[in-house]
């Protein structure tokens, strides 16, 4: 979503994306006030009311057009998100929310927060672990595990400090029997006949399970079952380590 959760409906729907914005929210209150802060790959800059109290700016590779993203204020930084015009060592923190799977070099993405972030700067990170493609053709990685951050942060100039994993097989599977669901109605238009009238009616007789029943059972069988395999996404607190001497 490009926009705050406020409702109870939003949250029902994307309980993921509700996670986000308390991780965010939450983080950004602990900053001290003045900080300067980068929400790189912003969209909207959906964020920018969690920190009245600091310098918030914000970068992204263009400035949209159209209805997909309704701007606060336009963009700070148009610019690659490996290139951000801005001296090494000034930021204090960077949010940086489902963006890591539209960049063709992640690597090169955490190299450049690195160089940005000052000394203990901290690096406020979300990727799902797993997704359909969206944003296309800008979509080049169906997610990033656990064990991505663990190896790829430390040697780019990070200590993790937290790593949270949201969602799980339940969840998971709800997105996905959606993710069908859309496809097949897609896919019926394309029908004719009495195969279109056969789609019709079945498709018809399993939107209670995948639209009303799934949603409400399975992520309730999460905390049973478990995160370490199948998860939504992870939320990513992250600290720069000292310069080398």
């Amino acid at each position: 979503m490009d926009k705050l959760v406020t409702t109870a409906k939003e949250r029902f729907w994307n309980p993921e994306t509700q996670a986000r914005d308390e991780f965010i929210k939450r983080n950004a209150e602990r900053l001290p006030a003045g900080s300067w802060v980068l929400d790189a790959g912003a969209g909207s800059s959906k964020y920018r009311s969690f920190f009245p109290h600091c310098r918030y700016q914000t970068q992204d590779f263009c400035q949209y057009r159209g209805a997909l993203v309704q701007y606060r204020e336009p963009i700070d930084y148009v610019c690659d998100i490996t290139a951000v015009p801005l001296p090494a060592g000034s930021l204090d923190a960077i949010v940086c929310t489902e963006v890591l799977e539209h960049v063709v070099d992640p690597m090169a993405v955490l190299k450049e927060f690195a160089r940005l972030l000052k000394p203990g700067g901290r690096l406020l990170l979300t990727a799902p672990f797993v997704s359909y493609v969206h944003m296309e053709p800008y979509h080049y990685y169906s997610g990033y595990s656990n064990f991505w951050y663990e190896h790829w942060l430390p040697r780019l100039g990070f200590t993790p400090e937290t790593i949270t994993a949201v969602g799980g097989p339940g969840r998971s599977c709800v997105v996905f029997a959606q993710a069908f669901y859309m496809q097949w109605a897609e896919a019926e238009k394309r029908l004719g006949g009495l195969s279109w009238i056969l789609s019709r009616f079945f498709r018809g007789g399993a939107k209670v399970g995948f639209h009303y029943v799934f949603p409400r059972v399975l992520p309730k069988l999460d905390p049973w079952l478990g995160n370490q395999s199948i998860c939504s996404n992870y939320l990513v607190l992250a600290i720069r380590q000292p310069a080398a001497a």
